[in-house]
């Protein structure tokens, strides 16, 4: 179900469309490395930096940005070649693995549980997680608010089944938030900040208690394979820019603000709360990774079962 979304607006920085050519060499035929990407996080700082375009400028490589409005479309990217690496949160890699999309877990980022959230209106009769009973909740579908969502009725004895859910990306999510056709909105920054910016609303709770919310980059098998040198600078300049941003918070929050239109205020305050920066694949990721899956599976919405540390890239061995 995931991988049936549309792909959503690219907007990238070269066009060209060529695809990833396999060798054996580290580096391989490759001359573009198409990398898909929401708005936020790491790779729009590193776009906006343009550090990894001159570091494999060097190696006759160029870089394509695709961007994407959540990370279901960049998994079905992924399965369809047009994307060689990406970054999304923990449930979208859960269905694509499920639906066999060759991808490899190759980073993880620290875990930032509030910067997901469940909002309401100021004057909602909401007023604890068991009023979510039968109410009309948007949640974008095989996503990281689709786990939220779940952790949190599970939390006062609700299931799905006790609340009419409406699956939409984010931005429709948002608009249909805005136009009070759903009671209840799920899901995560920039579009959480962007609502608690632009309408009266309240937290009802943000993802502490309920799920880590950890940010994963990917690469197709064969890129992985084929480019492992091209994969471990990716990796270390998303890294870098972290480090930068942490240091930088203001200069980051300007290209965040900058990108999703939103008050400088708002993306600074956003950008203090993050953890920017890829790190080696964490053992105690993966561990909750097959518990999200785990838990998926047993409510008959992941489609078979899976064992994540299959999917785990182990570097050249």
């Amino acid at each position: 179900m995931a991988l049936s979304l549309a792909l959503g607006s690219c907007n990238s920085s070269t066009n060209s469309n060529s695809s990833a050519a396999s060798s054996d060499d580290g580096i391989g035929k490759v001359t573009v490395v198409r990398i898909g990407h929401q708005p936020h996080g790491a790779p729009i700082l590193l776009k906006a930096r343009g550090t990894l375009e001159k570091r494999l400028a060097s190696m006759g490589l160029s870089v394509q940005w695709v961007e994407f409005p959540a990370g279901p479309p960049i998994m079905a990217a992924m399965a369809e070649g047009k994307v060689d690496m990406g970054m999304a949160g923990e449930v979208p890699p859960l269905f694509a693995q499920a639906s066999g999309v060759p991808l490899v877990y190759v980073a993880n980022e620290q875990p930032v549980p509030t910067m997901m959230g469940i909002l309401v209106r100021n004057n909602s009769p909401i007023k604890t997680l068991a009023d979510l009973k039968g109410k009309k909740i948007t949640a974008t579908k095989a996503s990281a608010g689709h786990y939220l969502l779940i952790q949190a009725l599970l939390r006062t004895g609700l299931t799905l089944e006790d609340v009419q859910a409406v699956y939409l990306p984010p931005p429709e999510g948002q608009e249909a938030f805005r136009r009070g056709e759903v009671d209840v909105w799920v899901g995560w920054n920039p579009f959480l900040a962007i609502l608690e910016d632009s309408m009266p609303v309240r937290l009802l709770a943000n993802g502490e208690g309920l799920t880590k919310n950890t940010n994963f980059y990917f690469s197709t098998r064969s890129f992985a394979s084929s480019s492992y040198d091209i994969v471990k600078i990716v990796i270390e300049e998303m890294r870098q820019v972290g480090i930068w941003a942490t240091n930088n918070p203001s200069e980051a929050a300007k290209i965040i603000a900058a990108k999703n239109n939103m008050k400088l205020a708002t993306a600074l305050k956003m950008t203090k709360m993050n953890y920017y920066g890829a790190q080696p694949i964490q053992d105690r990721a993966i561990e909750e990774q097959q518990r999200i899956a785990d838990t998926f599976f047993r409510l008959g919405l992941l489609p078979k079962q899976i064992r994540v540390e299959d999917v785990v890239w182990k570097g050249r061995s």
